[in-house]
Protein backbone atom coordinates (compact mmCIF):
# COMPACT_ATOMS: atom_id res chain seq x y z
CA UNK A 1 0.00 0.00 0.00
CA UNK A 2 1.33 3.73 -1.03
CA UNK A 3 -0.40 7.09 -0.37
CA UNK A 4 -0.31 9.05 -3.34
CA UNK A 5 -2.58 12.33 -1.72
CA UNK A 6 -3.12 13.29 1.58
CA UNK A 7 -4.40 15.98 3.42
CA UNK A 8 -6.58 17.63 6.12
CA UNK A 9 -9.71 18.99 5.74
CA UNK A 10 -12.26 20.51 7.77
CA UNK A 11 -14.56 17.73 6.37
CA UNK A 12 -14.53 15.04 3.74
CA UNK A 13 -16.95 12.02 2.19
CA UNK A 14 -16.54 9.50 -0.33
CA UNK A 15 -19.31 8.83 -2.05
CA UNK A 16 -19.14 6.63 -5.42
CA UNK A 17 -15.44 6.34 -5.62
CA UNK A 18 -14.77 10.18 -5.46
CA UNK A 19 -13.66 12.68 -2.64
CA UNK A 20 -15.67 15.44 -1.90
CA UNK A 21 -13.30 17.90 1.00
CA UNK A 22 -14.73 20.64 2.31
CA UNK A 23 -11.48 23.53 3.60
CA UNK A 24 -8.74 20.84 2.70
CA UNK A 25 -5.26 21.13 2.43
CA UNK A 26 -4.34 23.37 5.86
CA UNK A 27 -1.47 23.48 7.51
CA UNK A 28 -2.12 26.28 10.57
CA UNK A 29 -4.95 26.30 12.62
CA UNK A 30 -5.78 29.63 14.23
CA UNK A 31 -7.08 29.20 17.43
CA UNK A 32 -8.35 32.10 19.66
CA UNK A 33 -7.38 31.19 23.30
CA UNK A 34 -5.46 27.76 24.58
CA UNK A 35 -6.28 24.98 25.36
CA UNK A 36 -7.91 25.07 22.08
CA UNK A 37 -11.27 22.87 21.02
CA UNK A 38 -11.17 22.11 17.52
CA UNK A 39 -14.32 20.97 15.95
CA UNK A 40 -13.67 19.01 13.10
CA UNK A 41 -10.55 18.07 11.42
CA UNK A 42 -10.32 14.84 8.74
CA UNK A 43 -7.42 13.02 7.79
CA UNK A 44 -8.14 12.48 3.98
CA UNK A 45 -6.15 10.38 1.73
CA UNK A 46 -6.13 8.22 -0.91
CA UNK A 47 -4.92 4.99 -0.68
CA UNK A 48 -2.78 3.14 -3.98
CA UNK A 49 -3.33 -0.92 -3.30
CA UNK A 50 -1.25 -3.06 -4.97
CA UNK A 51 -2.84 -6.64 -6.62
CA UNK A 52 -1.24 -8.44 -3.82
CA UNK A 53 -2.98 -7.09 -1.26
CA UNK A 54 -6.36 -7.25 -2.65
CA UNK A 55 -8.76 -9.53 -0.73
CA UNK A 56 -6.46 -9.62 2.73
CA UNK A 57 -6.97 -7.22 5.37
CA UNK A 58 -5.12 -4.21 5.46
CA UNK A 59 -4.67 -2.65 8.84
CA UNK A 60 -4.55 1.24 8.90
CA UNK A 61 -3.72 3.47 12.06
CA UNK A 62 -3.55 6.90 12.31
CA UNK A 63 -2.40 8.69 15.50
CA UNK A 64 -1.64 11.81 16.26
CA UNK A 65 1.27 13.32 18.15
CA UNK A 66 2.89 16.58 19.22
CA UNK A 67 6.33 18.58 17.69
CA UNK A 68 8.14 16.49 20.79
CA UNK A 69 6.90 13.24 19.56
CA UNK A 70 4.60 12.59 22.53
CA UNK A 71 1.10 11.45 21.80
CA UNK A 72 -1.65 13.85 22.00
CA UNK A 73 -3.98 12.69 24.56
CA UNK A 74 -8.10 13.11 24.10
CA UNK A 75 -9.57 15.05 27.05
CA UNK A 76 -12.56 13.39 28.72
CA UNK A 77 -16.03 15.58 29.98
CA UNK A 78 -14.38 15.64 33.22
CA UNK A 79 -11.83 17.15 32.51
CA UNK A 80 -9.28 14.35 32.92
CA UNK A 81 -7.05 13.11 30.47
CA UNK A 82 -7.71 9.95 28.17
CA UNK A 83 -6.27 7.41 25.69
CA UNK A 84 -3.90 8.46 23.25
CA UNK A 85 -5.87 10.02 20.07
CA UNK A 86 -5.83 7.41 16.84
CA UNK A 87 -8.16 5.42 15.05
CA UNK A 88 -7.52 2.30 14.12
CA UNK A 89 -9.15 0.70 10.68
CA UNK A 90 -9.17 -2.45 8.70
CA UNK A 91 -9.64 -2.55 4.99
CA UNK A 92 -10.67 -5.16 2.56
CA UNK A 93 -10.45 -4.02 -1.39
CA UNK A 94 -11.64 -6.74 -4.17
CA UNK A 95 -10.68 -6.44 -7.71
CA UNK A 96 -12.22 -4.01 -9.50
CA UNK A 97 -13.36 -5.73 -13.03
CA UNK A 98 -12.58 -2.82 -15.24
CA UNK A 99 -8.82 -2.95 -13.96
CA UNK A 100 -6.10 -4.37 -16.20
CA UNK A 101 -4.51 -6.99 -14.81
CA UNK A 102 -1.64 -6.05 -12.35
CA UNK A 103 -3.37 -2.12 -11.93
CA UNK A 104 -3.04 -0.58 -8.73
CA UNK A 105 -6.86 0.23 -7.06
CA UNK A 106 -7.16 3.94 -6.04
CA UNK A 107 -9.45 4.13 -2.50
CA UNK A 108 -9.80 7.40 -1.51
CA UNK A 109 -10.33 7.15 2.84
CA UNK A 110 -11.63 10.17 5.12
CA UNK A 111 -10.72 10.03 8.98
CA UNK A 112 -12.61 12.41 11.07
CA UNK A 113 -11.57 13.40 14.42
CA UNK A 114 -13.64 15.62 16.20
CA UNK A 115 -13.09 18.38 19.46
CA UNK A 116 -9.59 17.87 20.19
CA UNK A 117 -7.97 19.48 22.60
CA UNK A 118 -5.23 21.27 22.41
CA UNK A 119 -2.86 21.97 25.08
CA UNK A 120 -0.43 24.27 23.45
CA UNK A 121 0.46 26.67 20.43
CA UNK A 122 2.93 24.01 18.95
CA UNK A 123 3.58 21.57 16.08
CA UNK A 124 1.09 18.36 15.77
CA UNK A 125 1.74 15.84 13.23
CA UNK A 126 -1.29 12.89 12.34
CA UNK A 127 0.72 10.16 11.11
CA UNK A 128 -0.73 6.69 8.53
CA UNK A 129 0.80 2.88 9.44
CA UNK A 130 0.03 -0.19 7.62
CA UNK A 131 0.80 -2.86 10.00
CA UNK A 132 2.92 -0.32 12.03
CA UNK A 133 4.66 0.86 9.24
CA UNK A 134 4.78 4.63 8.46
CA UNK A 135 3.05 5.26 5.26
CA UNK A 136 2.90 9.38 5.70
CA UNK A 137 2.37 12.38 8.25
CA UNK A 138 0.21 15.40 7.99
CA UNK A 139 2.23 18.05 10.02
CA UNK A 140 0.35 21.66 10.79
CA UNK A 141 0.21 24.06 13.69
CA UNK A 142 -1.99 25.34 16.29
CA UNK A 143 -1.35 29.54 16.82
CA UNK A 144 -2.57 32.12 18.34
CA UNK A 145 -3.21 35.53 17.41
Amino acid sequence: MEISTAMLADAAQVQGGKLFVLGGGFSTITARRIPAIHPSISVVIVAQIGPEERHRDLNLTIRLYDEDGQPVRAAKADGEVGDPVEVRGRLRIGAHPILPPGAASSVPLVYPFRNLRFDAAKGYVFIVYHDEVELTRLAFRIVTP
